[in-house]
């Protein structure tokens, strides 16, 4: 009985092979929904120092353009702010998606070990079943 292959394997393997597959979508998914964080934060720290020189300037012409600049940033802080939050979904997405197909792999590893359970328990069996034989006939010729 050291030849046992299960009786689908093949379908064992897809499932291994789409788990690995949603492992890699959802790794590069976190690291979109890092590089939009990161351009957030950048667009922030931009603002806050924008902020901070229209303090010290005196200047109405440069008041107004770094007042433009601002206002521009603020639209993009707005952008971004959605972009991070669609990534933050599709992160979900991703997540919900490999805890699929890691409970279908499991599923079929749990059928594979009852499915080998079942075999070894037959393979007993049959083997039983041949030393009974066995010793109903050396017992037999024992007697003649």
């Amino acid at each position: 009985m050291t030849n046992y292959t299960f009786s689908m394997e093949k379908i064992l393997d897809w499932r291994s092979d789409t788990e690995e597959e949603k492992k890699k979508h959802l790794g590069q998914v976190q690291q979109n929904k890092q590089q939009q964080e990161s351009l957030l934060q950048r667009l922030i720290s931009e603002n806050i120092k924008i902020k901070n020189d229209s303090l010290t300037t005196m200047r109405i012409d440069v008041l107004r353009r770094q007042n433009l600049y601002k206002d521009m940033i603020d639209e993009k802080i707005i952008h971004q702010k959605n972009t991070v939050h669609k990534a933050e979904k599709e992160v979900e997405v991703a997540r919900v998606e490999l805890m699929e197909a890691h409970k279908d792999r499991k599923v079929m590893e749990k059928l594979k070990e009852k499915e080998y359970t079942f075999t070894m328990e037959q393979a007993k069996q049959e083997e039983q079943k041949q030393l009974d034989e066995m010793a109903t006939l050396s017992f037999g010729k024992s007697f003649y």
